[in-house]
C-alpha cells in the first residue's frame, strides 16, 4: 500500500516562486518522461487559447484530467508552449518523498493541499495567486490519478470554490480581475507492440496470482488477470468469489465490492448526507473523519488499529474505483489494455513498469468565465458541470495520431 495518507500533523508547503527553475526544468522533461513513463513524443494543442487569457491579465485555473502520475510533469511542455510558468496544487503526500524530489517539485511551482481536512493556507494561497494573476494554477479536479485515459471522473467542487472566491475578490480589485477556467486534457496513445511490451509484465503478474503463465492474446491475459485480482479482493471482503465465469463483468464486480467496503463506513461515520456521489469524494470525506484523531495522537491502541484498518480498506476501495465498467469487454483499445495491466501491477506491487512507446496529446480548451455567485438550491454546481462536459468533449475529440 502506497503511503498516500499521512498520520502526522499537516503543514502547508509553499512553492518556490522564482522563475529560473520553471524555465530550466522543462528542458530535461523529454528524457525523464521517456525513461520514467514511456512517453516518447508529445504535442500541445490550444496553447493560443491560454496565451490569450494570459495576455488579457486574467486569473487562470487550468482544470486538468489526471489519468497518469506524470501529468503534472507534462505540464512543463505547456509552460514552454505559452512561455509562462504555472503553479500546481499537489497532494501533501507527494512532498514527503526523497529530498531531491521535494526540492524539484517545489521549484516547478507545486504547493501542497491537504485533502483529508481543512487547508486554509493552501486555499488562501490559490485565491491570492488568481487575484494577482501571478501564474495560472493547475488543479487536477478529479482528485486522484484515475488510470483511465478516455473518460473524466466526477470532479471535486474545490476547484469551483476557489475560483469563485477569487472571482469575488477580483471583481473588487483595482484593476478588476476576471477569473477563468481552462479545461486541459492529457491523452496518451500507445504506439508499440502490445504483446512485446506487456507480455513480460503479464507473466510476472500471472505468477504472483498463481495463474498459468502465457496462453492467449494479451487482451485475454489482461481479462484473466483482472478477474483473478478481483477474486482475491472478493475472498478477502465477501469470503467467496462473486459471479465467477468465463467472461465476468469486472467493472460491475468492482463497483459492488466498492459499495461493500465504503457504504458501512459511511453509515458508521454519517458521511453520506449532502455529499457528492463521486467515488473519490466519498473516500475523501471518510478519510477526513477518520484521520484527524490519528494525526493528533488521541487514540488508544485498539481504536488506532481499527481506524488504520479502515484507512487500508479505503485504499483498496480507491483502487477499485479505477476499474471502469466493461473496459476490457469487446474490442478494447490498446490504451485500455495498457491501463488494465498498469492498474493490476500497481495494486499488487505499488509500482508501475514504464510501458512505451507512448505519444501524449495535451489540449487546452476555451476559457470558461467564472461568476462569483453560485445558484442556490441546485444539487450539481453548474460551473463544475460545464468544465466536466468540456473536458469530456476535448478527450472524445482527440483522434489517434497517424
Amino acid at each position: 500500500m502506497q503511503e498516500i495518507v499521512l498520520e502526522t500533523p499537516y503543514r502547508f508547503i509553499p512553492p518556490t516562486r522564482g522563475r529560473i527553475w520553471p524555465a530550466i526544468l522543462p528542458l530535461a522533461l523529454g528524457p525523464v518522461m521517456r525513461r520514467g513513463y514511456g512517453v516518447t513524443g508529445h504535442e500541445v494543442r490550444g496553447a493560443e487559447k491560454l496565451r490569450r487569457s494570459l495576455d488579457a491579465g486574467h486569473g487562470i485555473v487550468l482544470a486538468g484530467t489526471h489519468s497518469r502520475p506524470c501529468d503534472p510533469l507534462a505540464c512543463g511542455w505547456v509552460t514552454r508552449a505559452v512561455h509562462h510558468p504555472f503553479y500546481c496544487m499537489a497532494s501533501w503526500h507527494t512532498f514527503m518523498g526523497a529530498k531531491l524530489a521535494r526540492f524539484l517539485i517545489r521549484r516547478c511551482g507545486a504547493y501542497s493541499i491537504y485533502r483529508e481536512g481543512a487547508d486554509h493556507a493552501s486555499l488562501n494561497f490559490t485565491v491570492d495567486m488568481l487575484v494577482q494573476a501571478e501564474r495560472p494554477v493547475v488543479i487536477f479536479a478529479e482528485g486522484s490519478v484515475s488510470r483511465t485515459n478516455d473518460r473524466v471522473a466526477p470532479l471535486l467542487d474545490g476547484m469551483s470554490f476557489v475560483a469563485r472566491m477569487a472571482a469575488k475578490r477580483g471583481a473588487k480589485a483595482t484593476p478588476v480581475r476576471q477569473v477563468v477556467i481552462h479545461p486541459m486534457v492529457f491523452k496518451y496513445f500507445f504506439q508499440g507492440d502490445l504483446e512485446k511490451a506487456l507480455g513480460p509484465i503479464a507473466e510476472r503478474l500471472e505468477a504472483r496470482l498463481g495463474l498459468a503463465t502465457g496462453g492467449g492474446s494479451i487482451l485475454t491475459r489482461a481479462r484473466r488477470l483482472e478477474s483473478a485480482l478481483l477474486a482475491l479482493r472478493e475472498k478477502e471482503y465477501f469470503g467467496a468469489v462473486q459471479d465467477e465465469g468465463p467472461e465476468p463483468v469486472s467493472g460491475d464486480r468492482a463497483a459492488r465490492l466498492f459499495e461493500h467496503i465504503v457504504a458501512p463506513l459511511e453509515g458508521e461515520w454519517s458521511a453520506r448526507e449532502g455529499r457528492s456521489d463521486g467515488p473519490y469524494a466519498r473516500i475523501q470525506t471518510l478519510r477526513s473523519l477518520i484521520l484527524p484523531d490519528i494525526a493528533a495522537g488521541k487514540l488508544a491502541a485498539e481504536e488506532l488499529t481499527r481506524r488504520r484498518k479502515q484507512l487500508a480498506d479505503l485504499y483498496i476501495a480507491q483502487s477499485l474505483a479505477c476499474h471502469p465498467p466493461n473496459c476490457l469487454e469487446g474490442e478494447s483499445t490498446p490504451e485500455q489494455i495498457v491501463e488494465a495491466i498498469e492498474r493490476i501491477e500497481e495494486d499488487l506491487t505499488d509500482v508501475v513498469t514504464p510501458i512505451g512507446p507512448q505519444y501524449l496529446v495535451i489540449e487546452v480548451g476555451d476559457a470558461v468565465a467564472v461568476d462569483s455567485a453560485r445558484q442556490r438550491g441546485v444539487r450539481e454546481d453548474p460551473l463544475v458541470a460545464t468544465v466536466h462536459r468540456q473536458l469530456t468533449e476535448l478527450l472524445q475529440g482527440i483522434a489517434r495520431p497517424k
